[in-house]
């Protein structure tokens, strides 16, 4: 339980990276070794005006990052949100009493050494978990075709069938982080790219002279990229963390089903052991 809450937690902590306020200092102390600190200035160029989403203070908030980033920031911003959505549904989502509860398992179990499809698939059709629709496939399929299905390979390819369908949407679900792993890096560059030709356009116009006429270009150059890299990097843990606790609960509710099948097997060939 706890190694899956650390894991659950793991991409919930990459997140606040992206939402945590960056710090930066204009002014720093050089030392040297036997001599006062002495206090370095950067120059700035005189009556010179802060240029257009560059950032004019010492302390960076969020809010100024996506000033400062262009409009890329908005879609990459759109992107985090996503990654947040996906990332409560799926802790929400991906538990073992939506796949695999283990009241439905005992319960079903006692139906099946009783042989008692009726009251098992009234169990099945209203559980509305991985297990109920595996065993509410088969317990149709057995009654189409009676008992001697048991020992068929239809069985088997109708409960995994019942499984892959129960679990379609989820998989399609975790795939959107995947998506949003490898469009948010490109988005980030697309926005580097913009700010890139913006700066060159200020330097061909006489923009040489006074960097600040162009720092909010490069401004949006650098912080794109790092953007799109803070949202990719929490969404590929997501895909890699979820894809893999999807795939073991429906392996878990795999065996169960199986294990549920072997005990109405036993059931039906003791049963007509005693009539022979």
């Amino acid at each position: 339980m706890i190694k899956n809450l650390l894991h659950l937690s793991l991409p919930a902590i990459l997140l606040a990276i992206f939402l945590s306020p960056l710090s930066a200092q204009d002014d720093f102390d050089l030392a040297i070794p036997g001599e006062d600190p002495v206090e370095v200035k950067v120059p700035v160029a005189a009556n010179a005006e802060p240029a257009a989403g560059s950032v004019s203070t010492g302390e960076v908030n969020l809010l100024e990052m996506i000033k400062a980033g262009g409009w890329s920031m908005w879609v990459l911003g759109t992107f985090s949100l996503v990654v947040i959505g996906l990332l409560v549904y799926c802790i929400i989502d991906l538990q073992k009493k939506n796949f695999n509860p283990d009241l439905l398992a005992d319960s079903l179990h006692n139906d099946m050494e009783a042989a008692d499809l009726d009251s098992a698939l009234q169990k099945t059709q209203s559980s509305g978990n991985c297990l109920g629709a595996v065993m509410t496939s088969a317990i149709h399929l057995i009654g189409d075709r009676g008992y001697e299905i048991l020992d068929a390979e239809k069985l088997e390819d109708a409960m995994s069938g019942a499984s892959r369908k129960f679990n379609r949407s989820r998989v399609r679900t975790i795939n959107y982080f995947s998506i949003i792993a490898q469009a948010a890096p490109m988005m980030g560059l697309l926005g580097t790219v913009s700010g890139m030709i913006g700066a060159f356009a200020k330097l061909s116009q006489g923009g040489t002279g006074d960097p600040s006429k162009f720092a909010g270009n490069i401004s949006e150059a650098l912080i794109t990229t790092a953007s799109g890299l803070v949202v990719a990097l929490p969404a590929i843990f997501c895909y890699f963390i979820f894809r893999d606790r999807l795939q073991g609960l429906a392996a878990e509710t795999d065996e169960s089903a199986e294990s549920l099948i072997a005990t109405l097997r036993r059931t039906v060939v003791n049963y007509n052991e005693e009539q022979e």
